[in-house]
This record gives C-alpha cells, sequence and structure tokens, in this order.
C-alpha cells in the first residue's frame, strides 16, 4: 500500500501510522496483496504479461523458458520430449 487508505496521503515504508489523519496502516492487509502479487507473477497470465511488455520478446521468452525448464526434473523433461515427439509423428502421417 502506497497511499493512506483513508486520506490518501503517500506513506514512507517504515510509517506505522499516517502524518496527516493519524490512521494506523494494516501489515496484514500488505502482506495479502503482497502475496496476491507474487502468485500474480507465477501464473500463466503473468508469464504471458512480462513476455509481452518486455521490449525484446524472443529474450523474455527464451528466459520464460529456462526458468520453467530448471524447475523441472528428467523425468518431466523426458515426458515432454515424448509428447512434442508424439506430436510431431502425427502431423507428419497426416500431411
Amino acid at each position: 500500500m502506497k497511499h493512506c487508505p483513508s486520506c490518501g496521503h503517500e506513506r514512507n515504508n517504515n510509517d506505522m501510522r499516517c502524518p496527516e489523519c493519524g490512521r494506523f496502516y494494516s501489515r496484514v492487509i500488505e502482506l495479502i496483496d503482497e502475496a496476491a502479487a507474487d502468485e500474480e507473477k507465477n501464473t500463466l497470465r503473468g508469464r504471458y504479461q512480462r513476455i509481452l511488455e518486455s521490449g525484446n520478446i524472443k529474450q523474455a521468452l527464451l528466459l520464460e523458458w529456462r526458468q520453467i525448464r530448471a524447475g523441472l526434473s528428467r523425468q518431466a523433461l523426458f515426458a515432454l520430449f515424448v509428447i512434442f515427439a508424439f506430436v510431431f509423428a502425427l502431423i507428419i502421417t497426416v500431411l
């Protein structure tokens, strides 16, 4: 939260109370907002938005792929390879 919920006064991160109206800031609301923002970054939509908003889409796409690939085990990578090979084989036989 960058502004006071009551008066809208811009606040410092270290303040516990608004200097204008005297209302205490709720740290719980801030923690919930931060957790929601972190969760949004890791969703497919968040990844898609980061790729589109970057200046170099190709570089951002490669970076996202590397992050996803780093989190996969060898079994998961092999399963993805088998799926892609199977789909490729299906496409080739239809053509």
